[in-house]
């Protein structure tokens, strides 16, 4: 019986992500986010996540701006719990992030794709929303990926990140 594919360590993730972020054009790295922080599913089970999104400008609006995000989000999995939460679940998602450039608030909504399957996660597509304040380069977000009861179970993952944009 072949053994199963080791797990990708949360440190060596965030060190990709870094590394990623280091490889874009300058130009492209303003629009670059990386964010991390806990996440819940039901029973309050917690997990930390990780993300990386490409932000670039879409349309400008009065006191906002309308962009693009192309991500992806990668939730770790959890053991010794009474659910299946066993995998990794890595998210790719594409959608629109409103900023508001006099007060900060950003909202955000996408739709993805995953890999890997728990009773939080359980099936595509899912669905990302966001809601966060940003102070320059830095935010603060709560993000919830859900499928929106398509497939059973649906418990969902909700998030709370710190962001940085480079």
């Amino acid at each position: 019986m072949p053994s199963p594919m080791p797990r990708i360590r949360f440190p060596a993730l965030c060190a990709v992500a870094i590394a990623a972020a280091a490889a874009f054009p300058a130009a492209a790295q303003s629009q670059f986010e990386l964010s991390a922080g806990p996440s819940w599913t039901r029973d309050n089970e917690v997990t930390p996540v990780v993300a990386a999104a490409w932000l670039p400008e879409f349309r400008a609006l009065d006191n906002a701006l309308l962009r693009w995000e192309l991500g992806v989000v990668h939730v770790r999995g959890r053991d010794d719990t009474r659910h299946d939460l066993v995998d990794d679940v890595t998210v790719g998602h594409a959608g629109l992030r409103y900023d508001r450039t006099d007060n900060g608030l950003t909202l955000g909504f996408g739709i993805g794709v995953q890999t890997g399957y728990t009773d939080a996660l359980s099936g595509d597509p899912q669905f990302i929303s966001t809601v966060g304040w940003r102070w320059d380069r830095f935010s603060v977000l709560a993000r919830h990926i859900s499928n929106a009861s398509l497939h059973q179970p649906n418990d969902g993952e909700t998030m709370v990140v710190a962001a940085w944009r480079f």
